[in-house]
């Protein structure tokens, strides 16, 4: 009987406010409805922290099935070639170099990957993309893609390309999603497309133009698979992937 597939998700840091003179605490994790979602779905969620070690990040992917990049703050603009807008913010440098290195590393490979808010910026990242670094200044009549509520809220719309993967794994062509960011992809990084838009014409969604077992999504399925179950079809179908990813090295090896 085949075990469930082993996820890996990456893991951000936070500093905790402490009281003056006590010594600063830093911890590495993410949102626990990452793992929740990766468990519904029959996967185990494995967490890769936040530390930029080349040999850790090899070593964590040898023994994973399928990844996902988490949500979190913006990426440093100066790795895609830009200076950085006033109101960028949240950077964490060694997670941009540790989640770069991982993603072109886990794509080689032929992992299947699903990259989630900040997630699918660094995947465009990764492949030679470009941002935009703050949608409400730089995309003229954005819609709203920054929640206020106090619960799951579906904020905006987005149209989904018909006959893409997006489209047949969460069968619909339109949808209502939650938002939380400021920052988007603008040029498309290499061997990508874009498979959803919002309707101010923001990039909702990324996947390979050649069949490899990539998704990202702008917006935060993770936060609303529970309440809503189409976007855990989003992890059914990383889990789906990672294990016939397992099946196919078993194949070979």
């Amino acid at each position: 009987m085949m075990s469930n597939p082993i996820i890996l998700i990456t893991a951000g840091r936070q500093n905790h406010d402490t009281p003056r003179r006590e010594m600063q605490t830093v911890t590495v994790g993410c949102d626990i409805d990452y793992l929740q979602s990766v468990l519904r779905s029959g996967g185990t969620p494995l967490l890769l922290p936040c530390l930029a070690d080349s040999a850790a990040i090899h070593a964590a992917l040898q023994v994973a099935d399928g990844v996902i990049i988490s949500g979190g703050g913006d990426i440093l603009s100066l790795l895609y070639g830009e200076e950085p807008h006033p109101l960028s913010k949240l950077h964490d440098p060694t997670r941009d170099t540790m989640e770069i290195e991982m993603t072109r590393e886990a794509l080689a490979m032929g992992l299947p990957v699903l990259g989630i808010c900040r997630g699918q910026q660094l995947l465009n990242i990764a492949l030679g993309g470009t941002l935009v670094q703050d949608i409400p200044s730089q995309v003229p009549d954005a819609v709203k893609h920054f929640a206020d509520g106090l619960d799951v809220v579906l904020l905006h719309s987005v149209d989904i390309v018909e006959n893409s993967l997006l489209s047949r794994v969460l069968g619909a062509t339109t949808l209502a999603v939650n938002s939380w960011h400021h920052q988007a992809v603008r040029d498309l990084g290499n061997g990508l497309r874009a498979s959803a838009v919002a309707r101010d014409g923001v990039v909702e969604a990324i996947e390979a133009t050649e069949g490899t077992p990539l998704l990202a999504v702008q917006w935060h399925p993770e936060e609303c698979a529970a309440a809503y179950p189409i976007f855990q079809r989003l992890f059914d179908w990383l889990v789906s992937e990672a294990l016939a990813y397992r099946a196919h090295a078993q194949r070979e090896s």
